[in-house]
């Protein structure tokens, strides 16, 4: 009887042990944990930020945009695929912003975030009825002047509209190219509007997406 009381008490000496040891280190490092969690959250929706000085450049006879937000889950697979990678939060509802002219629907604008050498440049995209892009405009950016001056010139910008899905949109083949200096952030650009016309078409095909609100800007 000893013996087995000796064994028992053995046995829950080890498990308390065990216990503390495990409860030690999860408390020994709790920062670590923190900044892996924190590295790994998904970025904000990006907002639009000028809504009337856009429209008036990429659709100016529009009077309004209402927002549209689509789930395109059912097309995930198909969706990655074609991307290349995971999707992205913030591509999924995809928030597209239907342009309306008294009533009848001229196009949609597009807004996003991409990663660059020097920070995140956020896009506004516009995009025709028939999927083809009306043009290009960069919101907001953290390039030095040398890359800022050749990512917002409009010449450069203009050289988007009309390419659809089935565009390379590669710099040197159908984009202009850029020096050097400027050619991660202006691929990163083209790369994130190709992204989003990928996404659009899925949620333009599925037709029982639910939408999740509308939102006017006058």
């Amino acid at each position: 009887m000893r013996r087995a009381t000796l064994v028992v008490a053995l046995g829950l000496a080890v498990i308390v042990f065990f216990l503390v040891r495990q409860r030690w280190a999860l408390e020994k490092e709790p920062q670590h944990n923190l900044k892996d969690v924190a590295r790994v959250e998904p970025s904000p929706v990006t907002p639009w930020r000028n809504p009337v000085h856009d429209l008036h450049v990429l659709f100016p006879p529009a009077t309004n945009a209402m927002l549209d937000a689509r789930v395109v889950s059912g097309w995930t697979v198909q969706i990655q695929k074609q991307l290349g990678r995971l999707m992205h939060p913030d591509e999924n509802p995809l928030r597209i912003q239907r342009v309306h002219h008294d009533g009848q629907t001229l196009g949609s604008i597009l807004v996003t975030r991409v990663k660059a050498a020097h920070g995140g440049i956020e896009i506004v995209i516009g995009v025709e009825t028939n999927g083809a892009l009306r043009g290009v405009l960069i919101q907001s950016h953290r390039e030095p002047p040398i890359v800022a001056s050749t990512i917002t010139n409009s010449a450069w910008l203009k050289s988007f509209a009309g390419k659809t899905t089935k565009s390379p949109l590669r710099l040197g083949t159908d984009l202009p190219d850029v020096p050097a200096e400027a050619r991660a952030s202006a691929e990163a650009i083209a790369a994130g509007v190709r992204d989003q016309l990928t996404v659009l078409t899925f949620a333009e095909m599925n037709r029982e997406a639910r939408e999740l609100g509308r939102l006017p800007h006058n």
